[in-house]
């Protein structure tokens, strides 16, 4: 699933494909350097495509309660893992509307009585790649 591009500003890197930091819309996010972050000077922007890769399914019980206060966002975990907070959008395949980004498939159901609940998922990983 494609994610709609958005202005990053570049902060530093650990090298290609290692951890680096952005800023997105003022949140610092520590991601996958897939966008040559070694080529640019602190501070340089440009417009990137976040990906999220879902992580192991969380139990169904952890999903639903995860999220009482109806956010949408994410919250660093550690590294460049995240609880992705955000509200079911369409089921089969499930989309969550986290805010900056969509995760596809971080849970599977058929149930559309799932649309518009509110719900978090945790991200393996948070890749930036450029748009």
């Amino acid at each position: 699933m494609s994610q709609p591009a958005v202005t990053a500003t570049f902060i530093a890197t650990d090298g290609e494909y290692l951890e680096a930091v952005i800023e997105v819309d003022g949140q610092r996010l520590h991601v996958m350097d897939e966008f040559g972050g070694a080529q640019m000077a602190a501070g340089t922007q440009f417009q990137a495509e976040l990906r999220p890769l879902p992580g192991e399914s969380d139990d169904w019980d952890a999903i639903f309660g995860a999220n009482p206060g109806a956010e949408k966002g994410l919250r660093r975990l550690d590294g460049w893992r995240y609880l992705a907070l955000g509200v079911v959008v369409s089921v089969d395949p499930v989309v969550c509307d986290c805010g900056l980004l969509r995760v596809e498939d971080a849970f599977r159901t058929r149930d559309e009585r799932c649309v518009g609940a509110y719900v978090g998922v945790t991200l393996a990983r948070l890749d930036a790649g450029i748009a």
